[in-house]
Formats: C-alpha cells, structure tokens, sequence
C-alpha cells in the first residue's frame, strides 16, 4: 500500500472516531438534561399535593409515598423526558461497548500481590 492509501485511510479511521466522540458526548448530555428535568420535578413548587381539576392538575406523580399532581403539560415533559432519555442512552451504551471511541476498554494488567501496608 502507497503512503497516500496509509494517509488517507488514518484520515478516515480519524473522522470516524472523532465522530463517534462527538455522538457520544452529545447522547451523554441529552441524558442528563433528561434525567435532570425528570429528577427535579419532584421539588417543583408548582406542582400541588392535591388534585386540582379545575387546573386540569389530575396526573399523579408518586413522590414518595405521597403524590403530587401535574397538569398535561407536565405529565407529557416527564414522560418525554423517559422516553427520551432511553432513546439517547441505549445507543450510547452500546457506542460506548462496541466501537469504544475514546479508548476506555480494560486492558489486561498483570497479578501483583498485594502490598504490605506498613
């Protein structure tokens, strides 16, 4: 193989991995900005400890133990934000297992007994 073919597929081999870096950084914080809004809904001073028909505040939320009621609007964001977040973290998971781009796989280490620790 010619030092242009070498070249040019470390360019590739390059691109590919930057692009899966790039991928899965930006799955990592769709993940968290998901599990950050679904985990801070139970603090929301909105949301009230009793059902508000009237407000349309009838979706429970079980906060636990004791439930507190969302209107549409946040009964549809919190199951969103699920679905969302398992939509973004399966295929994370599995960039991150099989194509390993940042080089984070276990390599094998030799045995060393412990050492004394005096």
């Amino acid at each position: 193989m010619t030092d242009e073919g070498k070249a040019g597929k470390d360019i590739g081999s390059k691109r590919m991995r930057t692009f899966w870096k790039v991928l899965s950084i930006i799955l990592g914080a769709i993940c968290l900005v998901c599990f950050l809004t679904t985990f801070s809904m139970y603090w929301w001073p909105s949301i009230p400890p009793s059902p508000r028909p009237s407000e349309g505040r009838v979706y429970p939320l079980n906060n636990h133990g004791h439930y507190t009621y969302m209107n549409r609007e946040e009964h549809l964001l919190n199951e969103s934000a699920r679905w969302i977040f398992l939509a973004a973290f399966l295929p994370g998971s599995a960039i991150y297992y099989f194509v390993d781009p940042f080089d984070r796989k276990r390599r094998w280490r030799p045995v060393r007994p412990p050492q004394p620790w005096w």
